[in-house]
């Protein structure tokens, strides 16, 4: 199995104060709009979808969405918003209560728009759901065997589809801020939230995707595996400015944090 049940008790614990912008995940909050201001653009350029006004724009009406390690909902409510039909899916059941209830008093919660889900990538494998986009943000670094665990997540999209994946890159700049920064002196996040050594390389992302074929002979079973492609579309930085306090998105410096699009052909 992919889960790593210390994690999910770690974030279990914090369920109550997801969604508090100034407790243990605010850094996530600050960090969703350039996220899903990323994930907007690339599936516009990938179905050619045109943006309307932010105010009355729904860009991703018609497009099933699943978020993998979805915590208390932060993208999946944003995707939402965007008209997409989104299932947030967490092993942790606590984010997921959490999660439920947020949703709820926005108005969200609902068929079509809104449904969350104790559940793991395995589980949405086993019953072969498949989606039009595939969001797994910052939980791969979270979990056992990151590359089984990207090919479950890979085996998820529709063929046509987008798979969206952020991370921490791991370099020395990375261990600076985001764990003795982050972590030990300026305390943003609990300390334990990351293991260094954990975090994944966009050279070690890509190589992951590149085994996906390995992957579907090994699951086939003795049956037709798909002939699908799996393409690193981009791989964009993000950075956080103290000064603004805000994120935006770095296309050249992928040193600390970092988003994929891959597609699937």
């Amino acid at each position: 199995s992919t889960v790593n049940q210390d994690e999910i008790n770690k974030f279990g614990k914090l369920a109550e104060r997801w969604w508090d912008p100034d407790g243990p995940q605010a850094m996530l909050h600050l960090m969703n709009p350039a996220r899903i201001g990323y994930i907007r653009h690339r599936l516009g350029l990938q179905f050619g979808m045109v943006a309307e006004p932010e105010s009355t724009s729904s860009p991703l009406k018609g497009l099933s969405i699943v978020d993998i390690g979805c915590g208390g909902g932060f993208a999946s409510e944003a995707l939402a918003k965007l008209g997409g039909n989104v299932l947030g899916v967490d092993p942790a059941e606590e984010s997921i209560e959490v999660a439920k209830v947020h949703a709820e008093d926005q108005g969200l919660l609902g068929e079509g728009k809104l449904q969350y889900q104790v559940a793991t990538a395995e589980m949405l494998a086993e019953n072969k759901a498949t989606f039009d986009v595939v969001c797994t943000l910052d939980t791969i670094e979270h979990v056992n065997d990151p590359t089984n665990f990207l090919c479950l997540c890979l085996s998820l999209i529709k063929p046509g589809g987008a798979m969206f994946v952020s991370s921490l890159n791991r370099t020395s700049l990375s261990y600076a801020l985001a764990i003795v920064g982050a972590e030990y002196i300026i305390g943003f996040v609990p300390r334990g939230t990351h293991d260094w050594n954990k975090f994944v390389t966009p050279e070690e992302l890509e190589s992951m995707v590149s085994h996906y074929e390995d992957y579907q002979v090994l699951n086939s079973l003795g049956g037709a595996s798909e002939e699908n492609t799996m393409v690193v579309e981009d791989v964009t930085g993000m950075k956080y400015d103290p000064f603004r306090m805000r994120w935006g998105l770095t296309p050249r410096d992928l040193e600390v944090n970092y988003i994929a699009h891959i597609t699937k052909s």
